[in-house]
């Protein structure tokens, strides 16, 4: 006997193990014998997104919405995909409808916050950021939130602040190459030079393809004086670039 789930099930495998394209080719057949399957667009959508194909994946979306309109999750992945498609405050509107649903979703404080910074209000997307880290204190999204807010406060001039919600990303996960350039470009900021090249170094050491850093990294190494040094690191950044 056929397994009325096989494709749903196949989907989700596919999903799971990063085959996107195929995870939807699997899930459209799924809705093709469901056409109500909720699970099956919602997870339709999250394979659209992770294939970077964001207009269908905010219409997968949408229909699962429309089939089930308090499904939180749902209303979190159309608004981070709207993010990925630069419509923010749409992307507003929809965290905020998973909020309604879901309040102690982190994700989608953390959704909410990034919209907020792509449109420059970062007071309040360091206060999303707060949200999410009251949530969760220790947890891996709680050091996302805490570089996030640091960029946030960064934008406001508050560097000292910013610094210490990176120190706090950092003790959550200390291979974050992310939060070690950020840390540097506050530091850059703050004037304390050798410190952010440290931290510039840090970030090129977790992930040695990482262009950004090693262009903070030579500027850093310029403004010390330390010019053979700046020179080979913004060789290393050009290489990145050109291959």
């Amino acid at each position: 006997m056929i397994d009325p789930d096989h494709w749903l099930k196949k989907g989700a495998a596919e999903y799971s193990s990063g085959r996107f394209e195929e995870a939807a080719e699997s899930l459209r057949k799924a809705i093709e014998d469901d056409p109500l399957s909720v699970g099956a667009w919602h997870l339709l959508g999250e394979s659209l997104r992770k294939a970077g194909r964001y207009q269908e994946a905010v219409e997968s979306f949408e229909t699962a919405l429309d089939i089930e309109p308090q499904l939180s999750r749902s209303w979190r992945g159309k608004a981070i995909t709207l993010n990925e498609l630069a419509r923010h405050r749409e992307a507003l509107e929809s965290a905020d409808e998973a909020l309604k649903i879901d309040p102690s979703d982190v994700r989608s404080w953390i959704v909410k916050g990034y919209a907020f910074h792509s449109i420059k209000q970062f007071q309040d997307a360091a206060d999303s950021y707060d949200r999410a880290i009251e949530m969760e204190p220790l947890g891996a999204k709680a050091g996302r939130a805490w570089n996030n807010k640091g960029a946030a406060l960064d934008n406001l001039g508050r560097h000292e602040e910013a610094l210490e919600c990176y120190d706090e990303s950092i003790i959550i996960d200390p291979f974050d190459f992310y939060t070690w350039n950020n840390k540097g470009v506050c530091l850059t900021a703050l004037k304390r030079l050798a410190e952010a090249v440290e931290c510039f170094s840090k970030a090129v050491e977790i992930y040695p393809e990482y262009t950004t850093a090693w262009k903070n990294l030579a500027m850093a190494l310029k403004a010390l004086g330390r010019d053979e040094e700046a020179e080979e690191a913004l060789e290393r950044a050009r290489d990145l670039e050109s291959e």
